[in-house]
């Protein structure tokens, strides 16, 4: 084992590069094992945590179990073949022989915001079993500002029977990663880190600077707050968005076409983002809360943040609004209608329903004629689809209902654009596929 603890960035850098260093990352799921198999492409031997065994054996055959991850599946095969990267279930002893401990598991939040630690609080205790004197741990799970020394800090020193910022190194470093671009997202922002002492500051600009530029932060609480202040200011900013959209359907304007305008050229003081059917995935909806919370703690008014997420949490029900706006321009009515979703996923060309504006507006839509709701989309089985509660439907038949709701802009559809703009009388686009459309989130028929 290398105690890592008190060396230079540099020093922890060659040691990758050399093939020296070993990091135990706890959590290899969507951010976590295409982090893994960077690490190991750059040299690290790497230990990946996860509580699956399929899952595990799975990745140990190098089988990537994620899906639209570009280069993930290529490197995990060669990473697992020469013997780089390897998983198990076993924290503790992945711990015992690391030089590098990253805890990046699931922080469990409910619908307002309320955190639940029990993952991170497992995965802590069997790390800080197999913890050595002279190792570094890294948290890169999102959390409240605070919590690495909360409720991390505590564990780790119990388990282990050591001192953290004495004996061990205590850091954070926020996974700046996106779902279906976390490898480019790691060599292209910068990575930022923040340690109990400056020791461990410098240890995790180390580990982290094989990758690129490294920012470092006064302290823990610091480095913690700027991925919970980049996800507050993008729901900031989408409900502004938002706003604009409902203001704008009123006045008869396309909103695309205004926050296009205003952003042309003007990106260092105007940078407005998309209207949406809502705001959905597992960070922007939830960080808010993070600072919400604090904010109460502190008595600091935080109005508004509550507003944001009070007009993005609207824009499904909205949404729902506008199709029978449209239904009835065609002296339809809902309840006797056949309406169809494309996309399911929060977003386009990924697999991830956490949040979706499709899932409410399912819900709403439900009350109305359950079994004539429709949904397409490339990245679910039929029989995941219909878990859902919608009706698994081809494109072509999706394109057949009464009304058509473009939620997600997979490339199956940009493919198809033809066949959608043959449609798009009856179509609702929540995405600006379509820009001529009639009826879209941002801008509707005058009547």
């Amino acid at each position: 084992m290398v105690k890592v603890y008190g060396k230079s960035a540099e020093e922890i850098s060659r040691l990758i590069g050399n093939g020296d260093l070993t990091i135990d990352l706890v959590g290899i799921g969507n951010m976590g094992l295409p982090l893994a198999v960077a690490f190991a492409k750059e040299g690290a031997k790497v230990v990946g945590v996860r509580k699956n065994q399929s899952v595990v054996d799975q990745i140990n055959q190098g089988k990537s179990p994620l899906v639209g991850e570009p280069q993930v599946a290529d490197l995990l095969r060669e990473m697992i073949k020469s013997g780089q990267l390897r998983a198990t279930i076993d924290g503790t002893e992945a711990a015992k022989d690391a030089d590098v401990i990253i805890i990046l598991v699931p922080l469990l939040v409910n619908d307002q915001g309320q955190e639940d630690y029990s993952i991170i609080q497992d995965a802590t205790r069997a790390a800080g079993k197999g913890l050595k004197k002279g190792a570094l741990v890294i948290t890169s799970t999102t959390m409240p500002p605070g919590a690495t020394e909360r409720v991390v800090k505590p564990i780790l020193e119990a388990e282990s029977k050591l001192v953290a910022g004495k004996e061990f190194g205590l850091a954070h470093s926020p996974e700046r990663l996106m779902v279906g671009r976390v490898m480019r997202n790691l060599y292209k922002y910068p990575k930022v880190v923040g340690g109990i002492d400056q020791a461990s500051t410098e240890a995790a600009a180390g580990v982290y600077s094989i990758f690129g530029k490294v920012v470092r932060t006064s302290s823990l609480i610091a480095a913690e707050l700027v991925k919970v202040a980049e996800g507050t200011f993008r729901d900031l900013n989408i409900g502004y968005a938002n706003f604009l959209a409902k203001l704008c359907e009123q006045l008869g304007v396309d909103t695309w076409e205004v926050i296009a305008a205003a952003n042309e050229d003007t990106k260092e003081h105007c940078m407005i983002h998309r209207p949406s059917a809502g705001v959905g995935g597992h960070c922007i909806p939830v960080y808010p809360w993070f600072l919400i919370n604090k904010a109460e703690e502190f008595g600091v008014d935080s109005a508004l943040l509550r507003q944001a997420r009070f007009m993005n949490d609207s824009m499904p029900l909205h949404t729902v609004k506008l199709v029978i706006q449209c239904l009835k321009a065609y002296r339809k009515d809902i309840k006797d209608s056949r309406i169809s979703l494309l996309g399911i996923s929060f977003r386009a060309d990924v697999k991830e329903t956490r949040f979706a504006a499709s899932l409410q507006i399912l819900k709403h839509l439900q009350g109305y004629n359950p079994k004539a709701i429709l949904a397409h989309d490339p990245y679910f089985s039929e029989k995941e689809i219909r878990d859902f509660g919608f009706t698994p439907a081809s494109l072509d038949e999706a394109l057949a209902a009464d009304c058509i709701l473009l939620i997600a802009s997979h490339q199956e559809y940009r493919d198809a654009i033809d066949k959608l703009e043959a449609v798009q009388d009856r179509l609702v686009d929540t995405t600006n596929l379509l820009p001529r459309t009639a009826w879209k989130v941002g801008r509707i028929p005058s009547t």
